[in-house]
Formats: C-alpha cells, sequence, structure tokens
C-alpha cells in the first residue's frame, strides 16, 4: 500500500540561516534530545546542512517511494528515510543522487548503508547514512509512504521538522523549538569567544576556575560529610 501525504510547511529562511550558522557539536551542549545515533554518519567530509524534512518510510527491499518523493522535493528540502530493520540494504545510489541534485534535494538522511558514496557526492548530494554497502533495494511495487511521522537514527521524525546535520551528527528539531535553538546557540557562541578573549589576555587562565567546574566540585566536596578531600595522597583512607 502506499500513502502520500501533503508536502510539510518549509522552515523560514532566517531560521535556516540561523542553524547554518551553528553546528549540532554546539548545540549538544544545551539540548538533550532529537539528535539520532552515531551511526547515521555524514560521507561528504566538511559537509553541513540544514532544511526541512521530508520524510519517507521505505522497509521493504523496494525504492519505488524513494524515487516518487522526488517528484515533490522543493529547494533545501532534506529527504529523511525509515527502512524499518532492514540496515544494510541501500536505498538510493548514484543514478538517484544525480536526479536528486536535478530535483533541488539537497541531502538524504537514511538510517541504512549507502550505495555508489562518491557518484553521490561528485553530484553535491549530502548523505548521511550508516555505511557503505553494494546491495541496493529494486523495483518491485511492495508500498511505502511520503510524509508520515517515521524513525531515524532512533529518533522520532516528523515532516516539517527542522534537520541540521554536519560532520558531528544529524539534529531533529521541531518547528516550534528551532527559534529558540537558534537564539541559545548564538548566546553560546557569544560565550565561547568571549573565553577565547579572556584566555588570550590571560594565557594562564585556568580552565575549571573559569568555567566554574572548581567552585562546584570544591563547593560540594566541603558540603559532603565524610566525602574525598582534596589532595588526598593516593591510598590514603577517609
Amino acid at each position: 500500500m502506499y500513502i502520500v501525504e501533503p508536502m510539510p510547511k518549509q522552515i523560514d529562511a532566517d531560521l535556516i540561516a540561523g542553524l547554518l550558522a551553528t553546528d549540532t557539536g554546539t548545540v549538544g551542549h544545551f539540548l538533550d534530545g532529537g539528535f539520532m545515533c552515531s551511526d547515521i554518519q555524514g560521507r561528504m567530509p566538511g559537509r553541513k546542512i540544514a532544511g526541512t524534512a521530508v520524510t519517507v518510510r521505505c522497509t521493504l527491499p523496494d525504492s519505488v517511494i524513494v524515487h516518487y518523493a522526488l517528484k515533490h522535493i522543493r529547494p533545501g528540502d532534506v529527504l529523511i528515510v525509515d527502512r524499518g530493520q532492514d540496515k544494510d540494504t541501500a536505498c538510493l545510489g548514484g543514478t538517484t543522487a544525480v536526479a536528486a541534485v536535478a530535483a533541488g534535494l539537497q541531502a538524504v538522511i537514511m538510517d541504512c548503508a549507502g550505495n555508489d558514496i562518491s557518484q553521490a557526492n561528485a553530484a553535491g548530494l549530502a548523505l548521511w547514512c550508516r555505511a557503505p554497502t553494494p546491495v541496493t533495494t529494486k523495483y518491485r511495487n511492495l508500498g511505502g509512504e511520503i510524509n508520515v511521522p517515521i524513525s531515524c537514527g532512533g529518533v522520532a521524525v516528523r515532516p516539517g521538522d527542522a534537520i541540521l546535520a554536519d560532520e558531528n551528527g544529524v539534529l531533529v528539531i521541531s518547528p516550534d523549538l528551532v527559534r529558540a535553538v537558534v537564539d541559545e546557540a548564538k548566546t553560546w557562541h557569544r560565550k565561547e569567544a568571549d573565553f577565547f578573549k579572556a584566555l588570550e589576555a590571560n594565557p594562564g587562565l585556568c580552565y575549571p576556575d573559569a568555567t566554574g567546574a572548581s567552585a562546584i566540585v570544591e563547593t560540594a566536596l566541603k558540603a559532603q560529610e565524610g566525602g574525598i578531600r582534596l589532595n588526598r595522597p593516593p591510598g590514603s583512607q577517609d
């Protein structure tokens, strides 16, 4: 059976620009959820993308639904593919990658292995997947779904979610949270820049003192009844 739902509203251009101004590693300092598992890795070194999720559920060994999704793609969209339990069979290869770029797709993120990765890179399609493989899906008319809630890399993805992906990983953000994430990322980048300036002005600056780690640990140690003593000799007893 095939299910094709309407295309989602795209994330506003200013928010996409805000996501591109940061990175998943920075967001990971203040956000806990929404990150795909580390098995989903970028296959184009140094590439970073941000866009709107268009979801595909393709859990059978059949690539028809992935090809059909390209008919609906808009510039800036990111195709997110749920492969169910089949993590070893690619649902996209080199020819489809070239066609995807021609359709305006900037990236494919799929919860399975990828095929023809060098050809995808040469075409300019950013690809995140689990591993390389020579094995691909076929044309078998077994059904599939477009723009339905899916799971990819252990994270729930809904059509219209914002996607930020780079060399560190893939982040899925609900549309109503994107602005807050962008604003918080700006704050973190400002703090980081201020720290670098302080370090340049004072090369002897103690990092844990500057971050507050020293105050936190030393205050806790003093408050602990029978806690570990600072500068305790190795092997000594409480």
